[in-house]
């Protein structure tokens, strides 16, 4: 059973049916094409036409769960279904969900394992009704040169423009790997590094050069991409955010950083511990919901949301931002519920995976929530 802290109170009024209902040039010329304008009319127009950006302001919705019965772990590699970091796309008549599984459990060894393949990686199921799932395979991902490697983590699938795109970390030896990578696919199974090298690594004076948990998501001409990082310490996950030119090869060279003063977003509340990470964003009717995790996982990690007008600036919803907590005690997810991936279908229907677990150090599965905007 699934826990809700609240229903978010987070809505917003038709904007374009205002502007165009309230748009002053329009209102201010039909009025003088049907009457003699005097200078006491010209000021009480003037004082009509206030700024539409004043009565149309976009305003949250309120937010709105509903659970369902999926429930979903990979056994490949372990005896107890394992699956965690779920992101989602929809490709022909199935949708693919994406997730990270650990690294191979000794009786479950392959026989003659190449480099890397041992570690942690990324799987691929799929389903006809984001309810029941089926393994696919493991993630097959290739060097620039066509060569198959190993250890993609937390991925973000996303479809721009027709094309399916990766965005992960890599589980390696290296420390340079803890960055973000990219890749490209026509089937969505097989991915190929745009380059062989983080696209993206932070350079700022707050966090460390580190950047996982990707989330991409378009404004305007840019491509965002929100990341968690940590400060210098190493101690504390926060939030940065960067962007890139839309439709651009997505290159090292291409990403402006936007967060080199601070983080967008810190644990300051409790709940959240030490740690904000696992950002993911959509955007409804003018407002952008980004949905995160709080607390490292084996601390009970929960959903928090935050939301934004501009899709680069966020505020926290009510006064901490939790909005989904893990089960009652007893339940599946009694000991975590994280790392929220949130998803679109093409119905316009909004949903929300996320990972969680019975006990602080159980295993991981997957489950989804309906999500509904409503009106306050």
């Amino acid at each position: 059973m699934v826990s809700l802290h609240n229903e978010y109170r987070a809505t917003a009024d038709n904007p374009k049916s205002c502007r165009d209902a309230l748009a002053p040039h329009t209102f201010t010329q039909r009025l003088t094409m049907q009457m003699k304008t005097t200078p006491l009319l010209l000021s009480i127009l003037l004082m009509m036409t206030v700024s539409t950006t004043d009565i149309c302001a976009v305003k949250p919705r309120r937010v709105v769960f509903e659970p369902t019965a999926m429930r979903y772990g990979d056994t490949t590699r372990t005896t107890l279904p394992f699956a965690k970091d779920p992101t989602v796309i929809q490709s022909g008549r199935r949708y693919l969900m994406y997730y990270t599984i650990p690294a191979y459990e000794k009786d479950k060894l392959p026989a003659d394992p190449a480099p890397q393949q041992e570690g942690w990686n990324a799987a691929i199921a799929e389903s006809r009704d984001m309810i029941e799932w089926t393994r696919v395979a493991d993630l097959d991902l290739r060097d620039s040169q066509g060569n198959r490697i190993w250890g993609c983590i937390a991925p973000c699938v996303k479809v721009l423009d027709g094309k399916i795109h990766l965005f992960y970390q890599r589980w390696t030896e290296s420390e340079k790997n803890n960055n973000i990578w990219h890749a490209v696919s026509t089937d969505g199974i097989t991915f190929t590094n745009t380059c062989d090298g983080p696209i993206f690594v932070p350079r700022n004076d707050w966090s460390i050069n580190r950047s996982i948990d990707a989330e991409v998501y378009r404004v305007g001409r840019k491509l965002i991409l929100a990341f968690a990082t940590r400060d210098k310490s190493g101690q504390v996950q926060m939030i940065g955010m960067a962007e890139a030119p839309y439709g651009s090869d997505y290159g090292p060279d291409k990403w402006t950083e936007l967060t080199t003063d601070g983080p967008l977003l810190k644990p300051d509340y409790k709940w959240e511990g030490h740690c904000i990470e696992a950002p993911t964003v959509i955007r409804h009717r003018g407002m952008w919901y980004m949905f995160y995790a709080g607390a490292y996982n084996h601390e009970h990690q929960m959903i928090g949301l935050a939301t934004s007008t501009d899709g680069r600036h966020y505020r926290r919803v009510g006064e901490e931002g939790l909005v989904f907590t893990s089960g009652e005690e007893g339940t599946w997810n009694a000991g975590e519920s994280g790392h929220p991936g949130v998803f679109r279908d093409r119905r316009g229907r909004t949903f929300l995976f996320f990972q969680g677990k019975a006990t602080p150090n159980g295993n991981y599965r997957l489950s989804v929530c309906r999500i509904r905007f409503k009106r306050k």
